[in-house]
């Protein structure tokens, strides 16, 4: 095996350990493109939520969609937060930029946007974090990312269904 098979079978096992089962098996084996950042709290991120850490992983499939997976801890037990995919880097003047739209014109919401939730039936239920401040989240959208598609940011204030401004901003993963 040669030292860049050796590479790329070391990062498909971190990979494989690192995403859920139900991403892993369709996506990588048609040629997926992965993107993962680590999340990190953002100045001014509030006395509450200091200490968010965590992880995003974007998988863009050969089929057309675009799966995104998130592990979070530091959150505040039982708080609900809007996730989303963003338009910009988390080191821009606005960390994340907008939310990133598959039709810029579109909606803000499910499905023109990418929205991660803890409750894999509702795409706008938010993440929720359990009792001991952790969570963890998925997405799904029936379109592929572009290449503006280029961090996730976790957002306070959080209402089902959401809104356009999805509240303030928490912390943020640069997809690389």
């Amino acid at each position: 095996m040669t030292r860049r098979q050796t590479a790329c079978a070391t990062v498909l096992g971190v990979l494989a350990v690192a995403l859920p089962a139900y991403l892993i098996s369709p996506a990588l084996a048609a040629g997926a493109r992965v993107t993962s950042g680590s999340l990190n709290a953002l100045p001014g991120a509030g006395a509450n939520e200091p200490g968010i850490a965590g992880a995003a992983h974007l998988v863009r499939t050969s089929d057309g969609r675009t799966l995104l997976s998130l592990q979070v801890t530091g959150l505040r037990s039982g708080v609900t937060y809007g996730v989303h995919l963003h338009g910009a880097p988390c080191s821009a003047t606005n960390p994340g930029g907008g939310h990133y739209k598959h039709d810029p014109a579109g909606a803000a919401q499910p499905p023109n946007e990418l929205w991660g939730s803890s409750d894999p039936s509702d795409p706008m239920a938010g993440l929720t974090a359990n009792a001991a401040g952790n969570a963890r989240g998925r997405g799904v959208a029936n379109w592929t990312a572009g290449v503006t598609a280029q961090a996730v940011v976790i957002h306070a204030g959080f209402d089902h269904g959401g809104t356009a401004g999805g509240g303030p901003k928490l912390a943020c993963a640069d997809l690389s």
